[in-house]
């Protein structure tokens, strides 16, 4: 096994076999058995809502079993991406974890750490026969990545708990009590295609790093339908007869790609290869695998007309992506920031997906008015999606306090007590329970949502010991 040599057996044998069990978002009903009949081997009360979120819940143990119950949260499904050339079906394979030692990683797919090591350890913490807490609840839901879905259909009637721990943080040492609201942009417009005519020429935009567009949006890498967007801007003419980058609105678009034709073939591959040079010294840090290939490829029947592909060009050129405003509240933390998340075609209409984030609501409003009337001018027909809330900070909350004790007290060390600009269950799950009162942690993962994420193994021990340790001190 690849864990043999790893500390917490217990820990990483529960990860692995989350691991084998496919669960992107919308398919969880793998997982959903496997928690319901992992709890029934072992005793534990457990049950599933009509969404299919699960709940779990044991008696304190002796001497702690007149404490006020704690709920700990996670959410069962993953963002799936995979690299170029990698053959992997989701909906099937399970994904092939390895280890270093130091980090755990998959082969050529993103790991679903996120948030499968907060699944893990909460059934760690359950099966543990030496864990000293009171009575205790687990709380698992689906659909969190494609819209927190499953926090919405929260079944109030089977959490007792008021007090809620989740486990879906990415940095150890860090106490979350806030987190950005947020709201996703759908801007479509009908096709009218023509002759295409002149030379075809494939386009393709790779080897970014992407990235979770919430917890990496400041980390200032390369958004792969911006630079394609670059790319068009700086032709004369042409016609797009095909167009698609991106595959999630929480993922910044490591890919894309289109299919054009030109009148002038060598403007276009001298521009390539001009804008080529400055990606590689404009992002030297942040993305260093950027690549912009430009090649002759066979000639379509059609492509869209040629104003309706300078319209949609325009659009993805000019359409806003990265930070907007950093917190003054919280110093070092992005306040307001969108992802141009996705470009697709289908069935003769394109869509182009945004997503919005802010930590003040009014700020998220404006900027989806700013791109509602940006998609607009440029003919397409936008709508916004839901909006979820901002989970406001409360500095007094008296269980961010006694979190942030018990995390002195059991490491030593003091924790950074702050919010995150991503989009968390706590904030719906607060709206739901009345009386309830929330905290977010997690140990160190990188680069969540693509092919690099990789968990810190020892970060990852010591997380699952903390939260254990800590129950019983929690009053």
């Amino acid at each position: 096994m690849w864990y043999s040599k790893l500390n917490n057996k217990r820990l990483w044998k529960i990860f692995s076999e989350i691991s084998s069990i496919p669960r992107e978002s919308g398919n969880e009903e793998g997982i959903r058995n496997y928690l319901l009949s992992w709890a029934k081997e072992r005793g534990i009360e457990a049950s599933a809502d009509e969404k299919g979120n699960v709940y779990m819940s044991k008696p304190g143990t002796k001497g702690l079993e007149n404490l006020p119950p704690v709920a700990l949260q996670a959410h069962v499904d993953m963002v799936c991406v995979k690299k170029d050339k990698v053959s992997h079906d989701f909906t099937k394979d399970p994904i092939k974890v390895k280890t270093d030692g130091t980090f755990i990683y998959a082969d050529g797919t993103s790991l679903g750490a996120d948030d499968g090591l907060g699944v893990a350890t909460i059934l760690d913490i359950f099966s543990d026969p030496d864990a000293k807490h009171g009575p205790i609840e687990g709380i698992f839901t689906v659909e969190e990545e494609t819209g927190l879905g499953g926090a919405y259909a929260i079944d109030e009637s089977k959490v007792k708990a008021r007090r809620l721990i989740n486990i879906d943080s990415e940095e150890e040492g860090i106490i979350y009590i806030g987190c950005a609201g947020g709201v996703d942009i759908d801007a479509t417009m009908k096709l009218k295609y023509e002759k295409a005519t002149g030379t075809a020429l494939s386009v393709k935009v790779s080897g970014l790093c992407g990235g979770h567009s919430g917890g990496e949006i400041h980390k200032g890498r390369a958004n792969a339908i911006k630079v394609l967007a670059r790319y068009l801007d700086r032709l004369p003419a042409f016609q797009i007869a095909s167009i698609s980058g991106g595959t999630r609105r929480n993922v910044i678009p490591s890919t894309a790609e289109a299919v054009i034709t030109v009148a002038d073939k060598e403007t276009a591959l001298s521009q390539a290869k001009t804008l080529q040079e400055e990606l590689t010294v404009e992002y030297a840090i942040n993305d260093p695998g950027i690549k912009l290939t430009v090649e002759e490829t066979e000639m379509p029947t059609v492509a869209i007309k040629a104003k309706k592909s300078q319209k949609i060009a325009g659009l993805l050129f000019t359409s806003p992506h990265g930070v907007r405003d950093m917190s003054l509240a919280i110093p070092g933390i992005v306040e307001t920031s969108d992802n141009l998340a996705i470009v697709s075609i289908c069935d003769d209409k394109i869509t182009v997906v945004y997503s919005v984030r802010s930590n003040v609501d009014s700020r998220k409003n404006s900027l989806m008015s700013e791109i509602l009337s940006l998609t607009a001018a440029f003919g397409f027909k936008a709508k916004a999606g839901s909006s979820y809330p901002a989970w406001t900070p409360d500095p007094h909350s008296k269980l961010a306090k006694e979190v942030t004790s018990a995390y002195k007290a059991i490491t030593g060390k003091k924790a950074k007590v702050t919010a995150i600009h991503a989009g968390l269950e706590c904030g719906i799950i607060n709206s739901i329970i009345s009386g309830m009162e929330s905290v977010s942690l997690g140990p160190d993962l990188a680069d969540v949502h693509s092919v690099n994420e990789r968990a810190d193994v020892a970060s990852a021990e010591r997380t699952a010991e903390f939260v254990k340790a800590m129950l019983p001190m929690l009053k």
